[in-house]
C-alpha cells in the first residue's frame, strides 16, 4: 500500500512539472549534446583512457557491494529492534520473552519475526546506484530518462 501511495504522490506532484514549458530544457540538452558530439569527434590518440576503464571496474565492484549489503540487511543481519511485516514493533521481543519465561513455549522460533535492517538495505541501494553511475560513466554508455522508461545505451565507435 505504501508503494501505491508513493506512486500516486509522485504522479500528482509530477503533473504540474510536465505542464510547464520545456523549451529551455530542450535547448540546454541540445547544447550539451553538441558539446558531447564535438568531444566524441576528436577522441584522444590512445583510444579509451585508463581512467574510464578504472571507473567501469570500480563501479562494477561498488554495485556488487551494494547488492550484497542490501541482501545482508534483508537476511543475515536482521534487527531485533523491530518486527517483520505488519506485526507490532515489539512482537519479536515478546516472543523471546515468552520463550524464556514459559517452558511450553521453549521451542518457539522467534528469528522469523526479526525486522529488516533498513540502514543496511538503503545503504546498499545507494551503493548499487552509485556503482551503476560509475559503470555508465566509465564505459561508452549513456542513460536516458523518458516518461515511463529508463534506457541505457552503448556507443560503439567504428
Amino acid at each position: 500500500m505504501r508503494v501505491v501511495s508513493l506512486l500516486v504522490a509522485i504522479t500528482f506532484t509530477a503533473s504540474p512539472v510536465t505542464a510547464q514549458s520545456l523549451q529551455p530544457i530542450h535547448a540546454s540538452i541540445e547544447r550539451a549534446a553538441a558539446v558531447a558530439a564535438e568531444q566524441a569527434a576528436s577522441p584522444p590518440a590512445g583510444g579509451r583512457s585508463a581512467g574510464k576503464a578504472a571507473l567501469f571496474w570500480t563501479g562494477l565492484a561498488t554495485s556488487i557491494a551494494g547488492v550484497t549489503t542490501s541482501a545482508l540487511g534483508l537476511t543475515a543481519f536482521r534487527t531485533e529492534d523491530s518486527s517483520t511485516g505488519n506485526a507490532p514493533r515489539s512482537t519479536y521481543l515478546a516472543c523471546v520473552e515468552q520463550k524464556n519465561s514459559n517452558a511450553v513455549y521453549a521451542t518457539n522460533q522467534c528469528d522469523a519475526l526479526k525486522g529488516k535492517n533498513l540502514k543496511l538495505l538503503w545503504g546498499g541501494v545507494a551503493l548499487g546506484g552509485l556503482g551503476a553511475v560509475l559503470m555508465i560513466t566509465g564505459a561508452h554508455t549513456y542513460a536516458e530518462l523518458s516518461s515511463g522508461a529508463i534506457g541505457v545505451f552503448y556507443h560503439r565507435k567504428l
